[in-house]
């Protein structure tokens, strides 16, 4: 009877402690309760990390590691899971939960690794290991790139004279804008080398894009090509190809004879996604306002164009009485949808953005088939999964990264703005006239508030990778935001209906109207001098972790976002204390960038573009006009040497002529030269960087350091499958 009494006060006493631990904890239990569906939608950014990690390697990981990792993990995984228990307490089950997670992360992550290992094995293809020619290349016309005073072609390559195995792509730039249409067999004379790595470190490695896409040689036409009489090409992949890349260029002419001015050629890029009808200053205006992902085929015009579909035949679909009743009207619309959004796929080109854009409309339609919501985190989870798993070079690409960045964002605002609105109290149906009103300032509202949301989440991005800030940018979106979606897409769909019945001039006319207004608004955020930033490249630990802390803020619910707050302010510390280069140089010494005691110096040893110049500039965060506004040192004009003071003590030397390597400024100073250094100037050089150092490890950025400088090259001693051997 004692005992019983002593029990019995016993779990009187467990359960008073157990009532005031939920009472103080009851809010933790509630934050980790509104997570209980959320947890699943970090899977696909283990896996693409994971295939990040792998493809940013400086090696080659070994091989087979990352399959073995993954069984190993999922195994432990389901292990854990499986493993019976007699004591099922909370505690040991929440512990058990953690250990699940923590293995599937991981086993995620590696299964991202091994999509990235088994993609680089299976794209494998010949390329140029040196630069060759003058030597007759052969092909057909893949994809017209107009520019001005040189065109670029892609041509499915026939064969290159003297190379055995020729590559399967090639591109050349020739005189002339528009010579030649897509699908026609031409000859070239041309002079060609493997495609460039990075031009500096951390900058955009076209070797690795041009190795997925099996581009393998680049270079520029001797005199212009001219048209041969080819066979089609044996596979049907091939012929299927050139003959959608003639449709689109038939279809790109059509649009544009339709309105020809910038409008119609804006017209085109939207339609087919070709934009070789862009003059040069509207496609700058457009890039410099901040609009310029609207001329990629991209998530927005899948979006738009699947949409106006989908609302077509839902209304449509409606009107049909016998139909309506036995099937719903939604499922028959996001059939109709996608077989569209199909067709548009291969109509544009079939781009890599495309392609991603194709698959995460792809989920949300699917998901209207199977009676799912069509516009949910876990779509785009999946849509996400889909794309590292066939492509995962994707995750590496700016294009990836901010239309995911944009769309989760999107998709959380929309989350929060839909659990506000039930919340709501119901008010009474209003009349025709005001409703009408009320839906149209609805409409409006939304594409601005989807303009500023996705403007916010993609900046830490456009920073990292472009290091330029569209001052008017936010804006310019915001004024152009109602024009594409109200005039310029039911345009577009309508001329899409009317086309095959030949009516469609007058819904290109007013397409073209309308971009040749988006022009305008382009043209006066875009070209006014203030409307470019630079901005200093970010550390990667800084971009990292802003990267994380939107992922962090979209994913969780509730108050747990808000710890993405910190993240952001600590890596806005980071970037605002990251050290500084004092000397920047591309890999052919094209730019060198010096700060010195009394501010940054341009060189530009030869040649007229900028773009290298531009490009390393935005890197110290100098924008084209202050770059245009800088002369080189007074004492570099015709001279052997150039000399540039640094800041933090020290000197570059760029040497011009063999006699410079006489001259005494040269000691302990760094020295950078395209020409071959005698080998006792390293005795006298605190650093020598010729011609060999820069065919073998590119472009980079010195550090002042108390000690010795710190550099930092564009291929630091790393060798990939995609990496140019040097020339």
């Amino acid at each position: 009877m004692i005992s019983a009494a002593g029990a019995s006060v016993g779990r009187s006493v467990r359960s008073r402690t157990l009532a005031r631990a939920g009472a103080r904890f009851g809010w933790l239990a509630r934050l980790l309760a509104a997570q209980r569906d959320r947890w699943i939608l970090w899977l696909p950014v283990a896996a693409g990390a994971g295939a990040a990690l792998w493809l940013a390697a400086p090696h080659d990981p070994p091989r087979w590691w990352a399959l073995a990792g993954f069984v190993v993990l999922a195994g432990a995984a389901a292990a854990i899971a499986a493993w019976p228990s007699a004591a099922r307490r909370l505690v040991w089950e929440r512990l058990r939960a953690c250990a699940v997670g923590a293995c599937l992360v991981g086993a995620f992550a590696a299964l991202g690794a091994a999509a990235a290992e088994w993609r680089t094995a299976s794209v494998a293809a010949p390329r140029l290991a040196a630069e060759t020619g003058p030597v007759i290349v052969e092909g057909w016309v893949d994809a017209v790139e107009a520019g001005e005073p040189r065109t670029r072609l892609r041509l499915l390559t026939h064969r290159i004279e003297g190379v055995a195995e020729a590559p399967r792509f090639v591109r050349v730039s020739t005189p002339g804008v528009r010579a030649f249409s897509a699908g026609r067999a031409i000859r070239c004379r041309a002079i060609l080398g493997p495609p460039d790595g990075p031009m500096a470190p951390g900058f955009f490695d076209f070797a690795r894009r041009a190795y997925f896409e099996k581009l393998g040689a680049t270079g520029f036409t001797l005199g212009g090509c001219r048209p041969i009489a080819l066979a089609p090409p044996d596979a049907w992949q091939d012929r299927a190809r050139l003959w959608l890349g003639a449709v689109r260029s038939d279809m790109s002419e059509a649009i544009y004879a339709a309105s020809p001015g910038p409008g119609g050629a804006v017209a085109a890029s939207l339609v087919v996604g070709d934009r070789s009808h862009i003059p040069p200053d509207i496609n700058d205006a457009l890039f410099n306002a901040g609009l310029g992902h609207i001329l990629s085929v991209s998530g927005l015009h899948m979006s738009i164009a699947g949409g106006v579909v989908y609302a077509a035949l839902v209304t449509l679909a409606a009107l049909i009485a016998p139909l309506a009743l036995r099937i719903p009207a939604q499922k028959i619309a996001a059939a109709g949808a996608l077989l569209t959004l199909t067709f548009y796929l291969l109509i544009s080109g079939a781009s890599v953005p495309a392609q991603r854009a194709y698959v995460m409309a792809a989920v949300a339609l699917s998901a209207k088939l199977i009676d799912r919501p069509a516009i949910s985190m876990r779509g785009l989870a999946l849509a996400a999964f889909v794309i590292v798993l066939m492509t995962p070079e994707a995750v590496l690409e700016p294009g990836f990264q901010m239309s995911f960045a944009a769309t989760a964002a999107l998709v959380a605002a929309f989350e929060g703005w839909d659990r506000s609105r039930k919340q709501a109290a119901h008010l009474p149906t209003p009349g025709p006239i005001v409703g009408g009103l009320q839906g149209i300032g609805r409409g409006i509202g939304g594409a601005l508030l989807v303009s500023f949301v996705a403007g916010l989440a993609t900046d830490p991005f456009a920073l990292y990778h472009f290091q330029r800030f569209s001052v008017y940018g936010l804006p310019a979106n915001l004024a152009v935001a109602p024009l594409v979606s109200f005039v310029m897409a039911p345009a577009a769909a309508l001329a899409a209906v009317l086309a095959p019945f030949g009516l469609a001039d007058p819904a290109l006319q007013t397409l073209a109207a309308a971009c040749d207004l988006m022009v305008g608004i382009a043209q006066a955020f875009g070209e006014r001098p203030e409307a470019l930033r630079a901005l200093p490249k970010p550390p990667d630990s800084a971009f990292v972790l802003a990267a994380f802390a939107i992922v962090w803020a979209c994913l969780w619910r509730g108050t747990l976002r808000w710890a993405a707050a910190p993240m952001l302010a600590s890596a806005a510390a980071l970037y605002a204390f990251a050290e500084r280069p004092v000397l920047l140089f591309d890999g052919e010494a094209r730019a060198i960038v010096a700060h010195g005691p009394e501010g940054w110096t341009v060189l530009r040893p030869y040649g007229r573009s900028t773009f290298a110049r531009d490009r390393i500039g935005a890197s110290a965060g100098l924008a084209p006009s202050r770059l245009d506004a800088m002369a080189p040192p007074p004492a570099c004009a015709e001279t052997a040497v150039c000399v540039m003071p640094l800041r933090g003590g020290g000197s570059a030397a760029y040497v011009f002529k063999p006699e410079g390597f006489a001259a005494p400024a040269l000691d302990g100073a760094i020295v950078l030269t395209r020409l071959d250094a005698p080998p006792a100037l390293a005795a006298r050089a605190m650093l020598v960087i010729d011609r060999e150092s820069l065919e073998r490890r590119g472009g980079g950025f010195l550090y002042a350091s108390d000690s010795a400088p710190v550099i930092r090259r564009a291929r630091d001693e790393g060798h990939r499958a995609w990496t140019p051997h040097p020339h």
